[in-house]
C-alpha cells in the first residue's frame, strides 16, 4: 500500500484544453545539417505535433530556405512528407496512469543539397504557425508560431563539418511535483567543444500566412538571433520556463533539472553551441513543449472529513477516491467494529478524543493506495462576545474591536475577523472604515478555541458624520482673489465655522463664505462643528492652473556623453525665461536652449508672462551609459562600395569618443587608408583608384570620454 505522500505531490489537476481550429498544432522541432563531401550537406527536419488537434496536419511538402550572410534566399527546399509515428508518453511507475489526451506525432523531412562556400556561411530555416494556444508561459501562443533554425559557419563549410545532434527527445509528459532529470546531451562527429544553455525559442509563421513557403527572410543579419524570440508571459522567463524550481542545465554536460508544480503546456527551448579552438562554429536549437499534469492512478485514497467536530460525536465521510472496493478503518481504539466497506460511510464515536481515519482504495489490487486523516471530537466550549469602541461622528471610522469571548475548554488560539473586503487575524484589531451619514457596518468573528472548536458572532456599528460640499470660484491669476462658500449643509443644524490657514485669506475665516488670494498651491482647511461632533474638510486651491501656457520638448530626449540635445520650450515674445539647472546649458534666458549633459538631468523652466503670471514645467534629458567597448564601438566586417547607394562607404561607429584613430592595410602590410575623424570613411579606392575584392586587416585606437582606452585589430572584406 502507497501512503498519500506521493499522492499529494503530484495531485495538481492536469487538462489539455480543446485547442484552436487553425493550424495550432506545433508541439517542437529541430533542425540538423550532416556535410557528405564535396560541398554535399544532407539536411534533417524533425517536426512535432498534437495528435488530436493537428489541424492542418504535416506539410506536404517543407520548405526549408536556405539564406547567405547577406540575407538573401539562395534556396527553397520543397522536401516531401513521407509518413509520421507516435511518441509514447512513458512513466516510472506502472500504477500510474497518463491522461488519453495526451499524444504526439513526429516526422522527419530529409534532403540535400550543395552549399559552395560562401563568406559568412549560410541560415537553414523552417517556419510554421501556429502553437497551442493553452500553453501557459508565452503571450498569445495561438497566434505564434515557430521556426527551426540552426547555420553553417564559414569554418564549417571549410572543414566539412556536421552540427551537434541532441541525442534523446525529451519525454512528452511530466508529472506535476516530479523532478525533472533529462540527459539533454549532443554528439559532434568531429569531437568539438559543446556548450549548452537554456535560450528563448523563435517565433515564425503568423495566423495570415501559416506555412510560408518560402520561409520569411531573417529579421536580423546575426547568426545566433536572426528573428524574434517569443514573448514570454510574467512570471516566465528564459530563465524559468516552468515556474517551480526552475529549470536549469549544465553547460558542460547537458544535463537538464527542475521541479514544475503547475500543471499545464509550457514552450521550452534549449541551445548547444559548437566551439572550435574557442571559436563558435555551429549551433544546434532545440524548440519543444512539456506537458506537466497529474500522473493519476486508478487507486488513488482521497475523503474529506472535519477536523474538529464540537457538536456531537456522528461524522460523515465523503470518498473522493478512484476505484473500489474500499477499507474503512475509523480509528476507534475501544472497538474492534470500528470499520466499513461503504462508499460514503457514516460513524458514530463513543467519547471525545483524536481519532486517525484510514481509507484504502483498491483493496487487494497491487497498485491500491492509502490516505488517512486525524479529526478531533470535542464538546462545544465557546461562549462568543466582542464589541467595537470607536466615534460616531467620524465619516473614516476607527474603530478599536475588542474579542470577550470564553472558551471553558482551553484557551482561544485563533481570531478571524471579517470586514466585507477584507479579514483581520489579530485578537483586537483597529481598523478604519470608510463610511457615509447613517452608514450601518456588519462584522463577523470567527474564534477557534486549542481544542478546535469555533464560535461564531455578528456585530453592527453606526457613524453620523457631517456631509458638506463646496462652491470654489475662479482665480484669474496667482494673487487674485476667488470665492469658497459652503453651499450643502442641513440649515436646521447650528455649524461653527473656522478656516485656515489665514494667510491669503481676505475675509472672515469664521463665516461659511471666504474670499482668498493665494499665490501658489494652498490647502485651506474648514473645520466644522455640529454638537459634539467636529469635521475637517480640505479644499485646494491652485493658481498654476491658468498659468501662461508652457510646453517643452527635446530632440532628442536620450543621448550618449558628448552629444547634445536641442530643447525647444513654448515661444512667447512675452515671455521671461528661467532654466535650472543652467551649467550644462547653452544658454538659460532663451526658450530653446542646447543641452550638453554627461549624467541624466531633468531641466526646470519657469516663465513669467507680462501679466506677471507664472508657469513651470520641466524636461528630462536622458543619458544613456556608454562602455568602451563592442558593440558600442562597431567595425562592419564586410562592405561593397559599387556606388548602388547602399553600404558604399566603410565606417566606424562610436559615440562619446575623445580620441580617434584607424587604419587599413592590405595583406603585404601597406597602409591603404588612414583617418582620425569618425565622419570619414573608407571607399574601397587607394591613390583614388578602386581596389579589387579582398580581405584586408585594419587597427583602431579609441579613447573614450571616461577616460578608457579600446584597441582592436581584424579583418574586412571589400566585396565588388
Amino acid at each position: 500500500m502507497k501512503h498519500n505522500l506521493y499522492k499529494n505531490i503530484i495531485s495538481l489537476a492536469f487538462i489539455i484544453l480543446p485547442l484552436w481550429t487553425m493550424a495550432t498544432h506545433i508541439v517542437g522541432g529541430e533542425m540538423n545539417y550532416r556535410c557528405i563531401g564535396n560541398n554535399q550537406y544532407e539536411i534533417s527536419l524533425t517536426v512535432f505535433r498534437d495528435c488530436y488537434n493537428g489541424i492542418p496536419v504535416f506539410d506536404a511538402p517543407a520548405s526549408i530556405g536556405v539564406f547567405n550572410a547577406n540575407d538573401s534566399l539562395v534556396a527553397d527546399l520543397r522536401v516531401p512528407f513521407i509518413g509520421d509515428d507516435t511518441l509514447q508518453a512513458v512513466l516510472f511507475d506502472s500504477c500510474l496512469a497518463i491522461p488519453p489526451t495526451v499524444c504526439v506525432h513526429r516526422t522527419t523531412y530529409i534532403d540535400t543539397v550543395t552549399l559552395n562556400f560562401n563568406a559568412g556561411g549560410y541560415k537553414l530555416v523552417y517556419q510554421r504557425c501556429c502553437r497551442n494556444y493553452s500553453i501557459l508561459n508565452i503571450v498569445n501562443p495561438n497566434s505564434t508560431g515557430a521556426t527551426f533554425y540552426t547555420f553553417i559557419s564559414e569554418e564549417s563549410l571549410l572543414s566539412c563539418n556536421s552540427n551537434p545532434v541532441f541525442n534523446e527527445w525529451p519525454p512528452i509528459y511530466i508529472c506535476a511535483g516530479t523532478p525533472i532529470v533529462f540527459d539533454h546531451s549532443a554528439t559532434d562527429a568531429e569531437v568539438d567543444s559543446l556548450a549548452y544553455e537554456l535560450c528563448a525559442p523563435f517565433i515564425g509563421g503568423i495566423i495570415g500566412n501559416p506555412m510560408p513557403q518560402p520561409p520569411f527572410t531573417p529579421a536580423y543579419n546575426n547568426l545566433l538571433v536572426p528573428y524574434d524570440t517569443v514573448t514570454w508571459k510574467a512570471p516566465f522567463n528564459t530563465n524559468n520556463m516552468l515556474g517551480g524550481t526552475p529549470l536549469a542545465i549544465d553547460a558542460t554536460t547537458g544535463l537538464l533539472t527542475g521541479t514544475p508544480f503547475i500543471p499545464g503546456q509550457y514552450v521550452v527551448g534549449i541551445c548547444v553551441k559548437e566551439y572550435r579552438n574557442g571559436v563558435l562554429i555551429g549551433l544546434t536549437k532545440r524548440d519543444f513543449q512539456y506537458n506537466i499534469g497529474t500522473c493519476i492512478s486508478s487507486y488513488e485514497s482521497n475523503f474529506t472529513a472535519p477536523d474538529v467536530v464540537c457538536d456531537g460525536f456522528s461524522v460523515d465521510f465523503v470518498n473522493q477516491s478512484g476505484s473500489g472496493p474500499y477499507a474503512w478503518d475509523f480509528g476507534d481504539l475501544t472497538i474492534n467494529s470500528d470499520t466499513s466497506s461503504q462508499n460514503n460511510p457514516t460513524y458514530t464515536y463513543s467519547d471525545t478524543g483524536s481519532y486517525t481515519v484510514t481509507l484504502i482504495a483498491g483493496v487487494g489490487n497491487v497498485c491500491a493506495d492509502t490516505s488517512m486523516h486525524t479529526l478531533i471530537i470535542s464538546a462545544n466550549s465557546i461562549i462568543w462576545d466582542a464589541v467595537a469602541i470607536y466615534d460616531a461622528c467620524e465619516d473614516s471610522v476607527t474603530v478599536q474591536f475588542l474579542d470577550q469571548s470564553i472558551s471553558t475548554l482551553g484557551d482561544v488560539v485563533k481570531w478571524e475577523w471579517d470586514f466585507g473586503d477584507f479579514i483581520d487575524s489579530t485578537q483586537n484589531p483597529l481598523i478604519t472604515l470608510g463610511g457615509s451619514p447613517l452608514n450601518q457596518y456588519y462584522y463577523r468573528l470567527i474564534i477557534t478555541s486549542e481544542n478546535g472548536c469555533q464560535g461564531v458572532g455578528i456585530g453592527e456599528i453606526k457613524t453620523y458624520p457631517l456631509d458638506l460640499e463646496f462652491d470654489i470660484g475662479t482665480q484669474e491669476c496667482p494673487g487674485m482673489e476667488m470665492v469658497i462658500a459652503v453651499s450643502k449643509y442641513d440649515s436646521t443644524t447650528n455649524y461653527t465655522y473656522e478656516w485656515s490657514p489665514e494667510e491669503f485669506i481676505l475675509s472672515d475665516i469664521t463665516d461659511s463664505i471666504i474670499i482668498v488670494a493665494p499665490y501658489v498651491p494652498t490647502n485651506y482647511i474648514l473645520t466644522t462643528t455640529q454638537y459634539t461632533c467636529i469635521q475637517h474638510d480640505t479644499i485646494l486651491v491652485d493658481p498654476t492652473i491658468n498659468a501662461p501656457p508652457l510646453d517643452i520638448f527635446a530632440a532628442p530626449d536620450s543621448i550618449y556623453p558628448g552629444e547634445v540635445s536641442q530643447i525647444s520650450a513654448t515661444d512667447d515674445f512675452d515671455y521671461i525665461y528661467r532654466w535650472s539647472p543652467f551649467s550644462t546649458l547653452s544658454d538659460s534666458s532663451i526658450f530653446n536652449p542646447i543641452a550638453s549633459p554627461l549624467e541624466t538631468t531633468s531641466y526646470v523652466l519657469t516663465i513669467t508672462d507680462e501679466d506677471g503670471c507664472i508657469g513651470v514645467d520641466t524636461i528630462t534629458i536622458f543619458v544613456r551609459p556608454f562602455e568602451c567597448e563592442m558593440p558600442y564601438i562597431f567595425i562592419p566586417n564586410a562592405f561593397t562600395p559599387n556606388n548602388d547607394g547602399k553600404n558604399d562607404m566603410l565606417y566606424v561607429r562610436a559615440n562619446g569618443v575623445a580620441e580617434f584613430y584607424f587604419a587599413v592595410y592590405n595583406r603585404g602590410g601597406q597602409l591603404i587608408f588612414e583617418t582620425s575623424n569618425l565622419d570619414i570613411g573608407w571607399d574601397g579606392t587607394f591613390k583614388n583608384y578602386p581596389l579589387a575584392p579582398d580581405v584586408f586587416g585594419y587597427m583602431l585606437k579609441v579613447k573614450c570620454l571616461d577616460g578608457n582606452d579600446y584597441f582592436r585589430k581584424g579583418n574586412i572584406t571589400l566585396l565588388r
